[in-house]
């Protein structure tokens, strides 16, 4: 079936195709991108056959996603069925290379969908609920929602029966006030026991939290040797000299290092023409734009604030412990590793280094990262070596601890401390208040109430406790 017979496909092509033409600054790319939707595939390829550019297609494939990211989440209203869309088939048409083939395909996922938004038809194939079911799902598949409606609507029901029996039932008044001190009875045994989950929990996420810290504290070390060696690394003036064929490249990114970060240049918002605008005003054709990149990264790990905390000078180990948000900034440097590409790809670095102080200084702080290891001099596998293993090891490990220590409560404590509230209010509070400025009769209503919070808890509960035993595969195997 053709993209014209699809308007959703045809949306994404349009969006794409809008993209390759500003990320490649030229029309002739309009009219590049193809596409066409099946069954159960939506397939776009882009034609680069004919284009004089670096080949870098993991560069422009992350840049693509990053946009489609932020463009998907702002069209989905756009889409008659973003469900069968969800999941995109890009294949880049790249030129043959001695009669042999080179083209790539890559996944991307458009929107995150749940499983329970499809039904299986043999005949018809993987077809998509109605919006209305769609909507009954998404909140019978909540469990917290489904325990809630699974105890409102009887509870509803009980408070207007009682209501009727007030006015037709003399001994109805009796019944319910020995009821209630059941009710009360029973309320108190969950509440000391939610009381009590709280404690433990609360005490048990301190411990655990504290278990981290040593790692934490380590890698946050090795983290501050490794941006002095990107201070040093970008001052080394013994390399970067005039002589260097890309040391105009090199002065250009240090005159506007301060004024574009790393991330503006390598993702460009190219969805938003005022932002897109001012990238291009520091977009220079005549640059290597490997070291603008370079540079660039380089500042982001160790700028000028890095100079002025005095982590460059001070005792080792410094023991400066790194915030959550801080590795927000730092985890670009796992999405795209500017040091292993000037080492490995484009080689911008040297075979081995000379001598200087900052080459001096780099190699400490190796032997300060690596302890046992024996390094002479600086060379360009070493340094290589040594950024791949920030890349895929220290910088995300890190990331991670930072973020298991700085998170919130666990949604069990904000059910149980909901729970507890519930329990006082409806339990004591508001009984209370209606005994005394309305009836006390009413007051007596409160137990249905109460009996409807023990029913959600007591229908939660194996879930809970469940899901409190099971081992996180991502955080708990560190």
């Amino acid at each position: 079936m053709s993209s014209i017979d699809n308007p959703d496909i045809q949306i994404v092509r349009e969006a794409i195709e809008l993209f390759i033409v500003r990320y490649f600054d030229t029309i002739e790319m309009s009219g590049s991108v193809k596409s066409e939707k099946r069954t159960d595939l939506n397939y776009l390829s882009v034609d680069l056959s004919h284009l004089d550019w670096d080949e870098n297609l993991e560069k422009l494939h992350s840049s693509l996603k990053k946009y489609l990211a932020e463009w998907a989440k702002s069209n989905i209203s756009n889409f008659n069925n973003y469900v069968s869309i969800s999941k995109l088939t890009i294949e880049y048409l790249l030129p043959k290379k001695d009669g042999a083939n080179q083209n790539q395909s890559k996944h991307v996922k458009l929107f995150y969908v749940p499983a329970y938004y499809y039904r299986a038809n043999k005949s018809e194939g993987t077809k998509q609920y109605p919006q209305i079911v769609i909507w009954l799902l998404t909140i019978w598949h909540n469990l917290f929602l489904r325990n809630f409606i699974l105890t409102f609507i009887p509870i509803i029901c009980l408070i207007l029966l009682s209501i009727y029996n007030f006015q037709h039932d003399e001994g109805f008044q009796n019944r319910l006030e020995k009821s209630y001190d059941y009710i009360n009875i029973a309320s108190g045994i969950i509440a000391s026991f939610v009381l009590g989950f709280l404690i433990t929990k609360v005490i048990s996420i301190r411990q655990d939290r504290l278990k981290y810290t040593s790692s934490i504290r380590k890698l946050s070390n090795k983290l501050t040797y490794f941006r002095n060696i990107c201070f040093n690394l970008t001052r080394d003036h013994t390399f970067w000299t005039r002589t260097n064929p890309v040391y105009s490249s090199y002065e250009y990114a240090n005159s506007l290092k301060n004024d574009i970060t790393y991330e503006e240049y390598r993702y460009p918002n190219y969805d938003d023409d005022v932002e897109y605008a001012k990238f291009k005003s520091f977009y220079k054709e005549d640059v290597s734009h490997s070291v603008v990149l370079l540079v660039l990264q380089l500042h982001m790990m160790a700028d000028d604030s890095f100079l002025d905390s005095g982590l460059s000078y001070t005792k080792f180990p410094p023991n400066y412990i790194y915030t959550h948000s801080e590795m927000e900034r730092f985890a670009l440097f796992n999405e795209s590793n500017q040091i292993w590409y000037s080492c490995s790809e484009n080689r911008i670095f040297p075979e081995k280094f000379r001598q200087s102080h900052h080459v001096n200084e780099i190699i400490d702080d190796i032997k300060r990262i690596y302890p046992k290891k024996k390094i002479d001099g600086l060379t360009l596998e070493i340094l290589e070596s040594v950024s791949l293993d920030f890349q895929y090891k220290i910088i995300p490990q890190l990331y991670r601890l930072t973020r298991m220590v700085k998170s919130s409560l666990p949604i069990t404590i904000k059910y149980f401390v909901t729970s507890f509230i519930l329990l006082l209010g409806f339990g004591l509070i508001l009984p209370t208040l209606t005994y005394v400025f309305v009836d006390q009769k009413y007051s007596l209503l409160s137990v249905f109430v109460v009996i409807g919070i023990i029913t959600h808890i007591l229908l939660s509960l194996k879930t809970i406790l469940k899901a409190e035993i099971s081992l996180n595969r991502k955080y708990d195997y560190l």
